[in-house]
């Protein structure tokens, strides 16, 4: 099966504790793992179609977001490519990885790296799709409500309600 062909460039990051991590991280109000996996199946495919190297593309489409918090939407790719050249990934994913905000961050110089912009904006709009559909299952908003338990970052994040902070507002613009 072609995905397995995919998955075997990158069967040794699937281990990597920030790898692991991304099963229990909130990202598009999905699980982070779901998102870079379908970046990776859509890597393997762009990258066929326009005959990059697969092994690049798949990589770089895994860890594209490792560490993403702590960037913005602009900077964290190359958060993101500093944690992989620190596990040893070689320069074309991490220029890759650094690239995939495009046109929010720096331009693509290769064709990876145009792959991985493209791959990550098709993911997101799967991602959306996953979210929508599992509303009317109930599933989304529960695995939100997971995710929400299990993310570090929303778990330490102090709650805030969009009625709580109307009634803050108008309180205080009554004084």
């Amino acid at each position: 099966m072609e995905h397995h062909a995919a998955f075997e460039h990158i069967s040794d990051l699937l281990t990597l504790p920030e790898v692991v991590e991304t099963r229990y991280q909130m990202h598009h109000s999905i699980p982070k793992h779901d998102h870079l996996t379908r970046s990776v199946r859509m890597s393997y495919h762009l990258g066929r179609l326009i005959r990059a190297d697969i092994r690049t593309c798949v990589r770089a489409a895994l860890i594209h977001d490792i560490n993403s918090r702590f960037g913005t939407l602009t900077t964290h790719g190359r958060v993101a490519a500093r944690w992989a050249a620190e596990q040893g990934e070689d320069e074309a994913v991490c220029t890759a990885i650094e690239s995939h905000m495009y046109p929010l961050g720096p331009a693509p110089v290769s064709r990876e790296a145009w792959v991985l912009v493209l791959a990550d904006k098709a993911a997101s709009l799967g991602d959306i799709k996953q979210f929508i559909l599992g509303l009317f299952d109930g599933s989304s908003l529960a695995n939100r409500r997971r995710l929400q338990q299990s993310d570090p970052y929303y778990r330490e994040r102090p709650r805030r309600r969009l009625l709580h902070r109307l009634h803050v507002r108008r309180s205080h613009h009554a004084h």
